[in-house]
């Protein structure tokens, strides 16, 4: 299991393309070093507040994320501040750019996701760029509040089934499950698409996978979903 930071920052409108450039030369190069990853970052197009940036990091466990904290062990390792500091220079007045920030957590399951966290030593490669679609392209946030005892099915026909017909049309399973601070019957899935457009076409899947879907949608209780429009070209194109 890794662990998914998926933080709200407020900052003004002229501020953004430099708190952006600060993040993506900066910020999310120096968690690289700690073998952290920022795998999407935007805000959000629809089903979320329209006035905040959001960024979501990628962290092996818990233990990885307080490393990484200005009090963790990262921080106050010799080798690793030297190794970085040039790049920790470069976002040095971001925190001045920032109105109020609040964050969220999801435990995923690595084997189903996309991040590839690590606690890294000193002197190790650094962890790789996450893919990306780029400037524009969407990532889904979906929340499914499944019926009682239904998760395994409702896994084994995303995994035999929507999720291979979803890549088999351009899109990416990102990433599978759950908010620790919501209940437990609730799952978390991200999906990424090229453009909007993109995403409204394969939403609903088609011809041998609508069976399958439909199964699906009979064992949720609840759906939330909104969209997150990435604002940035940080990561490795796909």
């Amino acid at each position: 299991m890794g662990i998914l930071v998926q933080r709200e920052f407020t900052v003004a409108g002229d501020h953004r393309r430099e708190f952006e450039r600060q993040s993506r030369l900066g910020v999310w190069t120096d968690m690289r070093h700690n073998g952290a990853q920022m795998i999407a970052f935007g805000g959000w197009a629809f089903g979320g507040p329209g006035d905040v940036v959001v960024t979501h990091s990628a962290y092996a466990d818990f233990d990885h994320w307080t490393a990484t904290r200005g009090w963790g062990a990262f921080a106050t390792d010799p080798e690793r501040v030297e190794e970085t500091r040039h790049i920790r220079a470069i976002f040095a007045g971001r925190g001045r750019l920032i109105e109020h920030t609040g964050a969220t957590i999801i435990e995923y399951d690595s084997e189903l996701s996309e991040p590839t966290p690590f606690y890294r030593n000193s002197g190790d490669e650094l962890a790789s760029l996450p893919p990306t679609y780029g400037r524009q392209s969407i990532m889904a946030e979906s929340r499914y509040r499944l019926r009682s005892e239904s998760e395994k099915e409702f896994l084994g026909l995303s995994t035999e089934t929507l999720w291979p017909w979803l890549r088999a049309r351009d899109g990416r399973m990102v990433l599978y499950g759950n908010d620790p601070l919501t209940t437990p019957d609730e799952v978390v899935v991200m999906t990424a698409y090229r453009s909007i457009s993109a995403w409204h076409q394969l939403s609903t899947p088609t011809g041998e996978a609508a069976q399958a879907f439909a199964r699906r949608q009979s064992l949720i209780e609840g759906e939330q979903t909104r969209l997150l429009m990435l604002q940035t070209d940080f990561g490795d194109s796909v």
